[in-house]
């Protein structure tokens, strides 16, 4: 699913902003695309760039962030400072410096990783590659919001997916290989799950048996199980209802879909995707 991200512009010469919209235009095939917005419209900006080289253009932008402080701002500069929490952009501006720049606030701030599509067969391309490094990471830097989750595949693929997915919400995971395995843990003290992903097709035990007696404890009747299966007749879905399934999702499963799913429950402290 494609999404366009508004880039509001503080500072940065004229020929800086006909770059970066030329930028813009050549990456328009992307999933993750870009617009930039004029000074009136930068309340509706996802990211704003600033001119760090600029004192007005850093006054103008602190203005601005009293009322939109939540809004990521990435620092265009000659000279980047060696380390620095902020984020900068260094000069000149290139396509590929502009676009591995804002791809990262877009995962990081965002939680946008179109390429993470859960139980996906596709090949990736290196830019794809890339991004998925660079969630891989912004998930393990991401700060914890107290939010349990376990996380039931036989599929590697799939667990490493799910790691970056709910890593990147904040979300603490315990992996599961078989159904064996996920009973096991929910018999630990410590378990205290907030949310279940179960795959149906385990080895062994299968999902429905796991999920049915995992819902059969009465510590975790309440705790929502979210089946994610390449299975996706009405049978199948009934059979996962019945077993006590909040919601049965089909592989592949789109990034999007998974965060709105996890949105509909509203996990305790959980962060905003």
């Amino acid at each position: 699913m494609d999404k366009v991200f508004n880039v509001g512009v503080f500072g940065l010469a004229p020929n800086e902003q006909n770059t970066l919209g030329s930028i813009f235009k050549l990456a328009a095939a992307r999933s993750r695309q870009y617009r930039l917005v004029g000074s009136t419209e930068r309340e509706k900006a996802d990211i704003v760039l600033v001119d760090a080289d600029d004192a007005n253009a850093m006054s103008e932008w602190r203005s601005f962030s009293v009322h939109n402080s939540a809004v990521p701002v990435v620092r265009v500069a000659k000279n980047v400072p060696a380390e620095s929490a902020d984020v900068f952009l260094r000069r000149p501006l290139t396509l590929k410096r502009v676009l591995e720049i804002l791809d990262k606030v877009t995962i990081e701030a965002h939680k946008y990783v179109p390429e993470l599509v859960v139980g996906g067969e596709g090949v990736m391309n290196e830019e794809a590659n890339t991004v998925l490094r660079d969630a891989a990471h912004s998930a393990q830097q991401a700060s914890r919001t107290g939010v349990k989750a376990l996380v039931v595949d036989d599929s590697l693929p799939v667990r490493k997916s799910m790691e970056i997915h709910l890593g990147l919400l904040g979300m603490n995971i315990d992996f599961a290989e078989t159904g064996e395995e996920a009973l096991e843990l929910v018999k630990k003290p410590d378990a205290n799950y907030d949310i279940i992903f179960l795959d149906v097709m385990l080895p062994g035990v299968d999902g429905y048996k796991v999920c049915k007696t995992i819902k059969a404890d009465k510590l975790f009747k309440n705790t929502p199980v979210v089946m994610l299966t390449g299975k996706g007749s009405k049978i199948d879905k009934l059979r996962g209802t019945m077993a006590g399934a909040s919601v049965y999702l089909t592989k592949p499963v789109e990034p999007e879909k998974l965060t709105e799913v996890i949105k509909q429950f509203k996990l305790p402290d959980a962060k905003s995707a």
